[in-house]
């Protein structure tokens, strides 16, 4: 048998107590005056023995209730026989949760510092020959080792903060795992004990999956906050894709409150660059709320923005940086074809925030597409092979296309186009149920067209229009309906943009031309080809930023802020390029904050936050 708080037994001297208590007390005499002392003699005589035992009992009673509560406190415990450990040495694996909701305010500071002294007083009462597997969330080969009780002291002050949070049954397999490997190959292994030094988030006990081990103990040591009220920024977006010079901008940001009080008068501050603006807002307990800032661009270029939140619990959730790109001009090729109609090139010609470059069909070449961020089939009846694979790869690289087919298509060259765009195929020219039915206000496409829903607006008439095919797909969207049910303009689903016009713009199919909705259309269509990337990433989760205008030259792109510069993985996919952010060195070498993507000269701006599920009080008791 061994003993925990074995100091505790040198209180054992104080049975000394009982035992004089029974000397002291037993043995006073109290004398009783009677007219004849034969009866007491008899009695005396018959209850002096029985007294004695019961008086033996007493101080017994006693000294085992006083014995038992010193024994008590020393916590005696008998050690099992490890049958597998063969004589090796003993091993301590440690692990300490370093993620952001271990910087929470304990009773004696943050909850990390805690479990650093805790886990520094378990090394201390170690014994030297114990070897340690010291480790955080990050568990890469840098802590993938036994080291001695000296180097595990050292390593505990450096042991900081990272965006990273580890499933408890991935850090036990992990610690099981290295433990096995390090007996069979390198030295013989004694008993092992696993300590577990965490806030035990419920989140990361989610799907555990663990086997029988009957050779390690497990000791999971719980740290509580002080306070499980957080409120952290959850996420921000933009209402319309679109940013102008000059036009409204809707910023939405959503606040989430964890806690079980609702608070008040919250207090937010926007940024981007010279813009600013101070939001207060009240959130329910264990609620969610949603506020919107308008502001308007006065230039174009990168731009970079910042929202703070005025918490007092956890603070590294407090911060939400985003980034955009506000273009000063819209590139758009024009290819006509046989039956191409003079309007759509004017209607570019307007704004000279379009950059419009008409050509014919026979003047078309690869190059014509680089940097172009509109492509515009104008009236073509038969597409060449060569121009479907340039279109499907210009596709592919994020650009937009727009199709408006000539009068005298033939359709079967345009079917591998279509397929590749997620887009109906086009069949035969029908003139029943042609007119306009219905527009669908409810999609983005027409965000902001109209004052309000009007089914009663005049629309323009269709003759004629190409029957489609594939129509049961949910991969595009019907934007306008004709009367027989088909659609007649349409765009594509998921991540590619492209437009078709079920019909042609000559006069013999209609005049589709000389109404409003034409020109608004084609102006719609301009604005959402604008490339887009993500307005922010989330450090650690799977996270690609597109790259669109990359240079030709061999030097690697750089994340650059003014305290780091990370040369970042990067990958294709199909003719796109893509800066991946998945790997461990992006997780230790990025914090929250405003990059800058350079490729030879700043190119895009990025943003980087913090993964927002450590931002939950919900953890075990």
């Amino acid at each position: 048998m061994k003993f925990t708080y074995p100091e505790f037994l040198w209180a054992l001297f104080f049975l000394i107590i009982p035992v004089i208590i029974h000397l002291f007390n037993f043995r006073r005499y109290k004398v009783l005056y009677f007219s004849s002392l034969q009866f007491i003699k008899r009695v005396e005589q018959e209850t002096r023995s029985t007294q004695r035992l019961k008086h033996l009992l007493v101080l017994l009673s006693r000294l085992l209730a006083l014995a038992f509560l010193i024994i008590a406190f020393a916590q005696p415990y008998k050690p099992v026989e490890n049958k597998n450990s063969q004589g090796g040495k003993p091993v301590m694996a440690i692990y300490i949760d370093n993620s952001f909701s271990m910087t929470a305010k304990g009773t004696e500071g943050e909850l990390l510092s805690e479990a650093r002294e805790t886990a520094r007083k378990l090394i201390d009462k170690a014994t030297l020959n114990t070897l340690f597997l010291l480790h955080t969330n990050l568990m890469n080969g840098l802590e993938q080792r036994l080291i001695s009780k000296v180097e595990a002291l050292e390593r505990l002050d450096k042991i900081q903060t990272v965006p990273l949070t580890r499933n408890t049954g991935d850090v036990v397999t992990w610690q099981r795992r290295f433990i096995k490997s390090e007996s069979e190959t390198r030295r013989k292994i004694g008993i092992v004990q696993h300590v577990l030094l965490s806030d035990f988030q419920k989140k990361d006990l989610e799907n555990l999956a663990l086997t029988k081990d009957d050779v390690g103990y497990y000791y999971p040591i719980l740290f509580q906050p002080q306070s499980n009220q957080n409120i952290s920024i959850d996420s921000v977006w933009f209402s319309s894709p679109i940013r102008k010079i000059g036009e409204n901008n809707e910023l939405n940001i959503r606040i989430r409150n964890y806690g079980n009080e609702a608070i008040t008068n919250v207090e937010m501050h926007l940024e981007i660059g010279k813009i600013k603006r101070d939001v207060f807002v009240d959130i329910d307990a264990n609620s969610s709320k949603e506020t919107m800032v308008n502001f308007t661009e006065a230039s174009s270029g990168m731009k970079k923005g910042k929202i703070t939140l005025n918490d007092k619990q956890l603070f590294w959730d407090d911060d939400f940086y985003f980034s955009y790109q506000v273009d000063d001009h819209t590139s758009i090729l024009v290819i006509n074809g046989e039956n191409s109609e003079a309007p759509v090139s004017r209607v570019y010609a307007l704004e000279q925030y379009y950059l419009q470059k008409v050509i014919q069909e026979s003047e078309f070449s690869g190059d014509l597409l680089r940097n172009k961020d509109l492509v515009i089939l104008n009236g073509i009846n038969e597409l060449s092979s060569g121009l479907t694979e340039e279109l499907q790869e210009f596709s592919k690289s994020g650009g937009t296309l727009a199709i408006f087919p000539g009068s005298q298509s033939i359709l079967t060259t345009y079917s591998g186009l279509l397929s590749s765009l997620d887009l109906p195929v086009l069949s035969d020219v029908t003139s029943s149920g042609t007119g306009i039915r219905t527009l669908n206000y409810d999609d983005p496409f027409f965000d902001g067209m109209f004052e309000k829903k009007n089914d009663e607006i005049r629309m323009p008439s269709l003759k004629k229009a190409f029957r489609t095919s594939g129509t049961q797909s949910k991969d595009f969207l019907p934007l306008i309906t004709a009367d027989n049910g088909s659609p007649l303009f349409l765009r594509s689903g998921g991540m590619i943009n492209a437009f078709l016009f079920c019909s042609s713009l000559e006069s013999d199919f209609g005049n589709f031309t000389n109404n409003a909705l034409f020109p608004s259309i084609l102006l719609r269509i301009a604005e959402m080809s604008q490339r887009k990337a993500p307005i922010a990433l989330t450090i650690g989760k799977q996270a690609y930023y597109p790259l669109h205008h990359r240079a030709e030259g061999e030097s690697p792109v750089h994340i650059r802020s003014e305290k780091t510069d990370f040369i970042p993985q990067i990958e294709s996919q199909g003719a796109l390029t893509y800066i991946s952010l998945n790997g461990q060195e992006a997780l230790e070498m990025l914090l929250a904050g405003n990059y800058d993507i350079v490729d030879d000269k700043p190119v895009a701006p990025l943003s980087l936050n913090y993964d927002r599920s450590e931002s939950t009080t919900d953890c075990f008791s």
